[in-house]
């Protein structure tokens, strides 16, 4: 983890490197960031910078995707403490030949507009099919700074950030699977009066109920997989037939350690355990040694009303981003809230269970027991080679989830870390659609078909950049309740959660409470 800075007029940048890992090391690095061709007029200048990583793809045949970055930036007054989210222009950006652009509004089925819905991000992605290490230098997203308040000779500093998505193509696909498999998925959907899968062909309108085929119902209604009562899931709750991007791993503890030290010192009381000096991240404030893999530690305290300093200090040295500090491994000790904050900084949303169901299975039909890479062969990992480093992977060989709360492993593994010696989809872990830790390692938050509070969503709707004062969401219409899918590295075998169609505590309450097992990924509708 390196950190450059660097002087350019009247502007300090700072440059951040953000790796994630994908092939044994996507390596997504954000470099050389730079302000150029300000208009004084207008009130814009461009944010220039280089954007690399490994192992990217596009494809038109088959699974017809592509992976991409998410790409924002945020920056602070050189005088103050406080980092605000960068509004970008719909157009007037710059991208490298051989890659393409898109713009990403917080409303999505609303019009640009400079000030009410400002661009928050972009995708930037390959334009044409191919495969391999891909490395855009000189890309200028336009800043329109005034927009922020900002005036021409404001000294700022300036953080770009990337994430790796994957694009999820529209389609029709099944959720559910079908009664009478070999371990039944805990409360799975199906079709109706029927004990088969149900095939979503629409973002329409869809029933909740048992009378007809067309409806969409569930083997369970009760308890925690419970399709809940009732009802109906109005057209704008995502239901995964129109196409969105996903993030490729669970949220790393590098970029919650980032996100913590972009906050207000009250906004870290909310999103953060661990508000004491030398105090790590848990479910409260009172551990001095890492707790289940996570290594997010108060650095520093310097008292006050001024925010403290996270670092990632897994090996409890006291020395901050050394290589075997655990940055690469999933974030865990997260909330719901947690999670909606993040989303709503970051410029994406929360997911709901039927697109998780999408980005596992793609367009296939289900079949028996399969868990996220399409069979029900599972290799539990059993121990860690090179614990707590960026090419972590586990000891034992054929691995392909960590799940079944094995002695040798006891927490979140490395992003990506099943797919370093892999030659197809089991031996990673992976998605049809190439997305990484779907099964095991962490649960993911999703919005429940069988919780009514949380049919309301809207998926049109994502996170501004900006978050509340109090550190929670200020999108108002996200409902505050969701369920969980995918198992987790605590789950035994037994439970039955791995499994795609498992609903095992989809309708589960969860809002404020952090757990050992619960992470971070976010999605977007294709804007």
């Amino acid at each position: 983890m390196n950190i450059k800075k660097q002087i350019q007029k009247t502007l300090i940048l700072i440059t951040l490197f953000f790796p994630q890992t994908f092939l044994f090391g996507n390596n997504i690095q954000v470099s050389n960031i730079s302000l150029t061709g300000k208009d004084t007029v207008s009130k814009f200048t461009m944010i220039q910078f280089d954007i690399s990583w490994e192992n990217s793809w596009r494809t038109s045949t088959l699974e017809s995707n592509w992976d991409a970055a998410w790409i924002f930036a945020k920056y602070r007054k050189k005088s103050e403490t406080a980092w605000y989210h960068a509004c970008l222009n719909n157009t007037g950006h710059t991208v490298p030949a051989g890659s393409e652009l898109t713009p990403g509004l917080p409303v999505v089925n609303v019009p640009f507009n400079a000030t009410t819905n400002p661009v928050v991000g972009v995708f930037l992605y390959r334009n044409a099919d191919g495969i391999g290490n891909v490395n855009y230098t000189g890309v200028q997203l336009r800043w329109n700074y005034g927009v922020n308040g900002l005036a021409a000779g404001d000294s700022v500093e300036v953080c770009v950030y990337a994430i790796e998505m994957v694009y999820i193509p529209t389609g029709a696909f099944y959720v559910g699977d079908r009664v009478g498999f070999v371990s039944q998925s805990p409360g799975h959907f199906v079709a109706g009066t029927t004990t088969k899968p149900f095939q979503i062909t629409s973002e329409a309108e869809l029933t909740i109920d048992s009378n007809a085929t067309t409806e969409l119902w569930g083997i369970s209604n009760t308890g925690a997989s419970t399709i809940g009562p009732v009802g109906t899931l109005p057209a704008q709750f995502p239901k995964g037939y129109q196409s969105f991007y996903i993030m490729k791993y669970e949220l790393s503890q590098y970029m919650y350690k980032e996100f913590l030290n972009k906050l207000t010192q009250i906004q870290q009381n909310a999103r953060a355990s661990a508000i004491t000096a030398d105090r790590f991240m848990a479910n409260t404030d009172t551990s001095i040694v890492p707790q289940y893999r996570n290594g997010i530690k108060v650095m520093s305290d310097p008292g006050g009303t001024l925010p403290r300093v996270y670092g990632n200090d897994l090996n409890n040295n006291g020395t901050e981003g050394e290589a075997d500090d655990g940055q690469h491994i999933a974030c865990n000790w997260l909330s719901f809230y947690d999670l909606m904050a993040f989303a709503d900084w970051s410029g994406l949303r929360p997911f709901t269970e039927l697109e998780y169901e999408k980005a596992c299975r793609g367009t296939l039909n289900p079949t028996a027991d399969e868990c996220a890479w399409g069979t029900a062969n599972m290799t539990f990992a059993t121990g860690i080679s090179n614990p707590d480093m960026a090419n972590e992977r586990a000891t034992n060989a054929g691995a392909n989830v960590n799940s079944n709360r094995e002695l040798g492993v006891l927490g979140p593994m490395r992003c990506g870390s099943f797919a370093g010696m892999a030659t197809n989809r089991e031996q990673a872990g992976a998605t049809y659609y190439g997305v990484m830790e779907m099964s095991g390692n962490l649960w993911e938050y999703a919005y429940s078909v069988g919780l009514v509070l949380s049919r309301s969503f809207n998926g049109n709707n994502h996170g501004d950049g900006f978050i509340a004062v109090s550190g929670n969401t200020n999108v108002a219409d996200w409902p505050i309740r969701a369920g969980i899918r995918g198992g987790a590295w605590h789950d035994f075998v037994t439970y039955n959660a791995l499994q795609v169609s498992s609903r095992y505590s989809a309708s589960s309450a969860y809002t404020s409470g952090r757990h050992r097992s619960t992470g971070i990924r976010l999605v977007r509708t294709q804007p």
